[in-house]
């Protein structure tokens, strides 16, 4: 089955916020078929910091809805957006 690498925006609640431990979330909270490949800490403004993450997951209909709404239950994450994705 192909695959699909999807790139992501997650802007933690908190600014002070301990960013390896909500990476540590992210990968737990994941169905057991998706994978975080890479992960960049990446300044904002006013010290605030975002994670850039790259998922690589099954190339199935629904497979970034399912990411996304994964992702919002993660505790910590105020806001996800897909910046990109690509077949591979």
């Amino acid at each position: 089955m192909a695959k699909v690498a999807i790139i992501v925006e997650i802007m933690p609640e908190d600014p002070d916020m301990d960013l390896d431990q909500l990476v540590e979330r992210i990968r737990s909270g994941l169905p057991q078929e998706f994978e975080l490949k890479h992960v960049e800490v990446k300044p904002v403004a006013f010290g605030l910091k975002l994670l850039r993450a790259m998922f690589v997951l099954p190339d199935r209909e629904g497979s970034s809805e399912i990411l996304e709404k994964a992702l919002s239950q993660v505790e910590g994450i105020q806001e996800v957006n897909i910046v990109a994705s690509t077949r591979i």
